[in-house]
């Protein structure tokens, strides 16, 4: 799976309700640190999600204008810490409009592989909650990325 700069700009269009906006750099470097745990989550290094994180956090600077590398990712075996690393990080977009690309993202990263393992699953129920995002803009954020990404018949 990829996305692509069209993608990611209608991601961004559902997330922002297409005003246009998008991620401060503080924003952005906490979005990308939370779909760097997302890729971790489920403690199983698979090439072709790290090439998506790549590819995501590279749209995500460019959408805050930041001139700068996506991180190495470096997975946290100790499911507790990476739980409190998450919220943690999750809290200081909790109630921003950034929040919701963060769990779009996320969303999308979890299910890259076609298999939503539980800690996955977790995660992103975690993830809702310390965003401070509501079911129901979890639910329209996931249909409306799902439409994005799901390729044409």
């Amino acid at each position: 799976m990829n996305i692509d700069a069209a993608q990611y700009k209608q991601i961004a269009t559902i997330v922002y309700d297409g005003k246009g906006v998008g991620p401060t750099a503080a924003e952005a470097e906490l979005v990308v640190a939370i779909c760097q745990l997302a890729v971790a989550a489920d403690k199983v290094e698979d090439p072709d999600e790290a090439a998506l994180f790549q590819s995501i956090a590279t749209h995500v600077y460019a959408h805050a204008n930041l001139s700068t590398t996506p991180p190495t990712f470096h997975p946290i075996e100790d499911q507790d810490q990476r739980r409190d690393l998450m919220q943690s990080t999750a809290a200081q977009l909790a109630g921003k409009p950034s929040a919701g690309l963060a769990y779009a993202l996320a969303y999308i990263l979890a299910i890259s592989d076609l298999d939503l393992a539980p800690e996955e699953g977790e995660l992103l129920e975690d993830l809702g909650e310390a965003l401070a995002i509501d079911a129901d803009r979890a639910d329209d954020l996931i249909v409306g990325v799902t439409e994005v990404i799901t390729p044409a018949e």
